[in-house]
């Protein structure tokens, strides 16, 4: 779990550098679009990266089953990142909750709450703001519904990561890789 949450924060914030190191830019359309590749760079990454450590994760549970010391979990990798992701799904849901009372009440209290949760969610997801800002680029007019249909992406993504923890995990209880034989060692003739 650890793992998880510190690979999610290192990631974050090399997105952040990569988005911060285009703010210069004057041509707002070509900074928008290089934004949506870095963020997609950095969301492969981000998935490749927890794939791997749950992966290892069900291997190192299979030699344990496979010798008697363990019995097998179900959604073992779905849980393990369900947990890891308690912090990003309290913090969209908190958002998405003031930013709905802001705009049907027009309570700037609640906005104010939903900056601040804004910020420590850009901060802790940044690797997704490219790909849920141009989603949503259509929604810029509205700030509100731009912002709370954003973070809703927010909510959303790491469920996306749940499936892929699971998927890495249970591919590792199976010991099968993606790439299969394209990155195997080959045995010397």
């Amino acid at each position: 779990i650890t793992k998880l949450f510190i690979n999610q924060i290192g990631i974050a914030i090399l997105s952040l550098v990569l988005y911060t190191s285009l703010g210069f830019m004057e041509d707002e359309a070509l900074s928008s679009s290089i934004r949506i590749i870095l963020s997609l760079f950095s969301t492969i990454f981000y998935f490749s990266l927890i794939y791997t450590a749950t992966w290892e994760i069900g291997a190192d549970d299979k030699i344990k089953i496979d010798g008697g010391k363990m019995q097998p979990v179900k959604f073992k990798g779905a849980v393990i990142s369900l947990v890891a992701n308690i912090p990003n799904f309290v913090l969209s849901a908190a958002a998405i909750v003031v930013m709905i009372i802001h705009i049907t009440a027009g309570n700037e209290a609640c906005y104010s709450t939903f900056a601040l949760l804004n910020l420590l969610i850009r901060f802790t997801s940044a690797m997704f703001l490219g790909i849920l800002q141009g989603t949503f680029s259509f929604l810029q007019s509205n700030p509100d519904l731009f912002f709370l249909w954003q973070t809703v992406g927010y909510f959303v993504m790491p469920i996306i990561t749940v499936g892929v923890c699971h998927f890495g995990y249970e591919m590792g209880m199976n010991e099968k890789r993606i790439f299969g034989k394209l990155f195997a060692k080959q045995p010397k003739s």
